[in-house]
C-alpha cells in the first residue's frame, strides 16, 4: 500500500499509518476437512513496537510476523498459530496449513503444532 505513493511521501504515509492504525484483521477461508469453509484469522494489535516497525525505512515483514507472534497476550493472532490450532482441532489438513505459509516457516508451524498437542494432551 505504501508503494502506491511517491517515494518522497512514503515516510509521511508510514508515520500516519503507524499513528492511526490500532488493529489490522486479515481473514482467509479454506475448505475444511468436513468440506465446509473454515475461517483462518490473523489479527495484529498495533502497539508501540509494531508502530516502530511500520515507520522504519525498510519495512520488515518478518519483524511484523515476530511482533504478532509475541503479542498474543494483547490479542494478536498469528497466521501460524491459527493454522496450527485448526490442524490440531482436525478442521484442516497439515498440507493445507503448509500451503498457506512460506517454506521457511514450516518448522515453526511444526513446533507450534507439537506444543499445542502437548498442551491439549493429544
Amino acid at each position: 500500500m505504501i508503494n502506491f505513493y511517491e517515494v518522497r511521501d512514503q515516510a509521511q504515509i508510514k508515520y500516519l499509518l503507524s499513528s492511526l492504525l490500532k488493529l489490522v484483521v486479515s481473514q482467509r477461508l479454506l475448505k475444511g476437512t468436513d468440506e465446509k469453509l473454515v475461517l483462518v484469522p490473523e489479527v495484529m494489535v498495533v502497539d508501540s513496537i509494531v508502530a516502530g516497525i511500520i515507520r522504519k525505512d525498510k519495512l520488515s515483514i518478518s519483524e511484523i510476523e515476530d511482533a504478532i507472534q509475541s503479542n498474543s497476550e494483547k490479542g494478536s493472532i498469528g497466521l501460524i498459530n491459527s493454522l496450527a490450532e485448526l490442524f490440531v482441532a482436525d478442521r484442516i489438513t497439515l498440507e493445507q496449513a503448509k500451503d498457506q505459509i512460506e517454506e521457511k516457516n514450516i518448522e515453526i508451524l511444526n513446533r507450534t503444532i507439537m506444543q499445542l498437542k502437548i498442551k491439549k494432551g493429544k
